[in-house]
Order: C-alpha cells, then structure tokens, then sequence
C-alpha cells in the first residue's frame, strides 16, 4: 500500500516526522510503503514560486504549496495520503477528495492565535481576512477523510470552533521511543543538590528565564538545586548562579539523553506550546515535570499526577513547587513513577504510529 506523508519540519514537528519515519522505515509497518515530502519551514520546496514576495513571506502559503507540488506529482501511485500539520492541506482540498487523506494536528489556527504572539505571530485586523483564512482551513478539513490531533484540547477546538464532528477526530499523541528515553529511577542522597532540567529551543517562550528567576530569587536557601539548561538561544546567567548552560544539542543525541537520565525533575514553565515532546521524553525518562497550564500540557501531566502545574510567569510558584519536590524524595518518586506509566500507556511511539498507520491503511481500503 503507498502512502504519502507530507510532514511540517518545524520547531517539535521536526522530532514527531524523524520519530514516524523511523517507525516505518524500520518495518513498523511491513503494509505500507511509504512516500515522504519533507515541508521545512527554511528553504520549502516550492521551486520558482519562492521568488514572489507573497509566498517567501507567509509560511502557511509555502508549506501548502509545497506538500501541493510534491503530493500531485505522485497523487495517481498513492492509496492514501497524511498531511501533517494542517498548514499543510490548506492547497490540497480538491486532492484529498480524490485521494483518501487524513490531516494531523497538534492545534487548530484558532488555537495558535491565542498563543501566536509568542511565536512572532499577529492575527489580523481585517475581519474578512480572518474569515477567508477560517473558510480556508474548514474547506481543507472538510476534504479530508478523518482528522488526528495530538490531544483533546486539539480535538475540542475541531468540535467546539470548526463545526468537524466528533466522530471523525481520533486522537493519537507523538510517540516516543520508550527504549531509548527510559532512565533508572535514581533518587538523592542527603546533602545532594537536586538536579533540575530544563529543555526548550526558544529560552523565552519556552520559560526558561522564569526559571532563573524562580532559581535565583525566589528559592529559599535551605533548598539545594543545580540547572541544567538546554537551548539553541544566548542565555545570560546571573554570576554564582547553580546553572549549567548546554547549547548545540541535537534531538534525541546521546548527550541529550544522559542530561534526562542524571535529572532528578524536568521544569518546563512555558509561555506557549501546544504538546511539547520535550515533556514526553521527560515523562517517557521517569522524571517529575514541572509545567504550566498551556496548551495540552495539563492534559498530559495531570497537577498532582506526574509532577505539578502553575501559571505561566509566576516564578514564586515555580520555586514553591521545586522547594516541594526537593524536599520530598517520597513524592518525587511517586510522581516519576506515574510520568513513566502515563508516558506508556499514552505516549508509546510504537503504539502510537502503529495506530497512525492502520488508520491510514483503513482510509485508503474505504476509498471505493
């Protein structure tokens, strides 16, 4: 059976379409061969087209045009395509209603403008431009056979803002390899600084200087923690600070994987995400997380459950809750534990794609 993957390679949806191709090109699935069209948010492949003002500037006209481009070429060999993220259909509609398809997403567009402008972007003042932009995706989610989101907080968003009937959303989480992200629960000794971890390309939108300023001027001083910060960005820390800065670091690299593994918690205070991997790995690495409410991250953590929620900028609540977890070897165990179980049970990179896969088979069988 072919298939056709056109996969968003940008910010986490690089990790998600490298963790699916894996899956099935190591046999995940030994009924579908597969074609792949990369859609990167630098160079996309739109040939000449990328010289017209309109298309290098707009990155939602680029990644349709281009998984357009590569998708029709191939379109009369395929059984059934996935257009991942959902930037990616928007061209696609007259496509997908002659080749079964199913459009995967991790947020609607309604949703990002909620948290756009943490990411550079602003919606619209036009009104009418914001309506064609909703007519535009309704008619791309319309095309499609079924609809897979990352989390019920997606899915509720398709129900609540599109009108998309409940029963043609299934959510499938990204999945993780839980092999590789596996670490043995190792707990302190008394004296011991507690190791803190946390993981964002983007510091600031990410929250990372939230939690400096939870570390340096909020943490009481009875309470002995070391950061270890990974990150593509510039980061100023503070002299004297417990703070250990990683940069260069590439998705699921040996070093990356050591840093969860000597972590005792993963703090992760972001301003604006939708279902982060970073935080599946941590999960997935029996690590207590440190979250906030955005996004799907409640749903995925659950306060109380496999580690503690606050509120976005809040760096006294963040340090309340280190200090809670530092001092408490009995409830970070308890907490890396069920992360684990959580990170099994829902986040299974294995179960997950395989999950993918048949429903995509099974569109492609329906297509008659």
């Amino acid at each position: 059976m072919n298939i056709g993957f056109a996969m968003e390679y940008s910010l986490g949806h690089t990790t998600h379409a490298n963790n699916l191709k894996q899956f099935v090109r190591d046999g995940g699935s030994r009924v579908v061969c597969p074609f792949f069209v990369d859609v990167p948010f630098e160079n996309t492949p739109v040939g000449m087209l990328a010289r017209l003002p309109g298309v290098r500037s707009n990155w939602s006209l680029r990644a349709s045009l281009g998984a357009y481009l590569a998708m029709r070429k191939s379109a009369r060999g395929l059984d059934a395509a996935l257009f991942h993220t959902q930037v990616t259909s928007l061209l696609s509609a007259g496509l997908m209603r002659r080749l079964p398809s199913v459009i995967s997403l991790d947020a609607t567009p309604l949703q990002y403008d909620q948290i756009g402008a943490h990411y550079g972007h602003t919606v619209s003042s036009n009104a009418s431009l914001e309506a064609l932009k909703k007519r535009i995706t309704e008619r791309a989610l319309g095309a499609a056979r079924h609809l897979v989101t990352w989390s019920e907080w997606a899915k509720g968003s398709l129900v609540r803002d599109y009108g998309v009937l409940s029963q043609k959303v299934t959510v499938i989480p990204p999945g993780i390899d839980l092999g590789r992200w596996h670490s043995p629960n190792k707990m302190k000794r008394g004296g011991q600084p507690v190791n803190l971890l946390f993981v964002g390309g983007d510091f600031e939108r990410k929250g990372g200087d939230t939690v400096l300023r939870a570390l340096t001027d909020h943490l009481p001083s009875h309470v002995s923690a070391h950061l270890h910060v990974v990150t593509r960005s510039e980061v100023r820390v503070p002299p004297g600070a417990p703070v250990t800065v990683h940069r260069g670091l590439g998705p699921n690299c040996d070093a990356l994987r050591r840093l969860y593994a000597e972590a005792d918690v993963f703090v992760f205070p972001t301003r604006a995400d939708c279902l982060p991997l970073a935080v599946l790995e941590a999960m997935a690495s029996g690590l207590p997380v440190i979250t906030t409410d955005v996004g799907a991250l409640s749903e995925a953590v659950g306060h109380g459950e496999a580690g503690l929620v606050v509120a976005p900028d809040d760096p006294a609540s963040l340090s309340d809750a280190i200090a809670i977890l530092a001092s408490s070897p009995d409830l970070r165990e308890r907490y890396s534990l069920r992360a684990r179980q959580i990170a099994e049970q829902r986040f299974d990179g294995a179960k997950n794609y395989a999950r993918l896969v048949a429903l995509l088979a099974g569109t492609a069988e329906r297509k008659n």
